[in-house]
């Protein structure tokens, strides 16, 4: 079945303009069932009518698809498609939030107010990247801001950054996450953080962690950590 994120608008489920479009244009038929998320929850719901369009629960189903902690991914950002695929594949292994993060060795150099021309896309990429991967909500895309004035707020209660310069098994780093109920973890750009940016998020509580000992792309490196965490809050 199709899945669309919805929201309950005077007690009747309401897609938005671009996925009631996207309805039509899969031709979906009356008494057609689809599911439908609103605010975490999943339901099996049939299409009543379709002029106007209308969309009734049939029942609640159970999903438990989300990870037991919100991950908060801090990726500094990298050239050509790297930040949509990274963007994508986070949402895909279960992140809460991803901020973006201009640094020095940032090869992509953008201000908040450009940024808000690309956040349709960024977002549209996390949508699609949530349905596709049987979410219960989507993950918010944040930024671009500077290490140092990153809001306290968006700091999970345990914080990583990974630094190719730190030696030992991430596994064994990452022991006693369960307690946490927050995590968030960063990750640089292409050449890595500068030992100064290492030591500002160090004095901010962010532990360094090494991510093996092979020096990765930053798209990999997301990628991995990522994985990482959800294998061992998955066997939780």
């Amino acid at each position: 079945m199709q899945r669309y994120f919805a929201s309950f608008v005077n007690h009747e489920v309401t897609l938005s303009n671009e996925d009631i479009n996207h309805l039509y244009v899969l031709r979906t038929k009356k008494d057609e069932h689809i599911e439908v998320v609103i605010d975490g929850t999943l339901y099996e719901c049939v299409v009543s009518s379709l002029s106007p369009l209308k969309i009734d629960i049939v029942f609640k189903l159970d999903n438990d698809s989300e990870l037991p902690v919100d991950i908060t991914l801090f990726f500094s950002l990298s050239k050509g498609d790297k930040n949509e695929f990274v963007i994508q594949k986070a949402v895909e292994l279960g992140v809460k939030k991803v901020v973006l993060l201009s640094t020095s060795r940032s090869v992509m150099k953008i201000k908040n107010e450009d940024m808000k021309k690309k956040m349709d896309r960024y977002n549209k990429i996390a949508k699609e990247a949530a349905i596709q991967s049987h979410r219960l909500f989507i993950p918010s895309i944040e930024g671009v801001y500077e290490l140092d004035k990153i809001p306290s707020s968006l700091l999970g209660e345990k914080s990583y950054v990974a630094y190719e310069k730190e030696a030992g098994r991430t596994d064994k780093t990452f022991n006693g996450i369960n307690k946490y109920k927050s995590i968030s973890v960063f990750v640089g750009p292409e050449g890595g953080y500068e030992e100064e940016e290492i030591k500002y998020l160090n004095s901010l509580g962010v532990e360094s962690i090494s991510l093996g000992k092979r020096i990765l792309r930053c798209e990999t490196s997301a990628i991995y950590v990522l994985s990482v965490l959800g294998y061992l809050l998955e066997r939780l």
